[in-house]
């Protein structure tokens, strides 16, 4: 089975709303029995809920309940069993890289390995206001799209 995590600062916010649709549409194509898709935060606290903007937005906008979501910071059976890591930003990817140097060639930017932009961030709507929650969740979902694309080809 493969396994996919999604990384961002907290895991509030961008990793479970991008968890939550690459699970749906992975779903959507029958390979959830196949690939495990898993989020993290690298700095974490662990058990926090999603954030109320990202619920709302992922519960108004797609239907995706967040609310039993719980934030977990990104551990070194993490790093070691995961087929893939999709982060959220350079410093991320740059962090996991300096600890885990063996995991560099599994470490990928979401933008980078969706083929849309490289070496760019994914906004962090981190305390900001439902309509920035909303076009950050948009942003992932066209990157997840391409994503599930890329992984389904595999």
């Amino acid at each position: 089975m493969k396994k996919i995590i999604l990384v961002c600062t907290g895991n509030t916010c961008r990793s479970p709303m991008a968890e939550a649709l690459l699970k749906e549409m992975l779903e959507g194509r029958g390979l959830e029995d196949e690939i495990m898709v898993s989020s993290a935060g690298i700095y974490a606290f662990e058990g926090d809920e999603a954030s109320p903007q990202a619920i709302d937005v992922m519960k108004n906008e797609y239907g995706i309940d967040l609310t039993r979501h719980r934030a977990r910071v990104l551990y070194d059976s993490d790093i070691e069993k995961a087929s893939l890591i999709l982060v959220m930003t350079k410093h991320h990817k740059e962090m996991i890289a300096d600890i885990y140097p063996e995991a560099v060639s599994k470490v990928h930017l979401l933008k980078e390995y969706a083929g849309l932009v490289k070496d760019t961030d994914v906004i962090d709507p981190f305390g900001q206001d439902y309509n920035t929650y909303k076009r950050c969740a948009k942003e992932l979902e066209q990157l997840i799209l391409k994503v599930s694309e890329k992984i389904c080809a595999l």
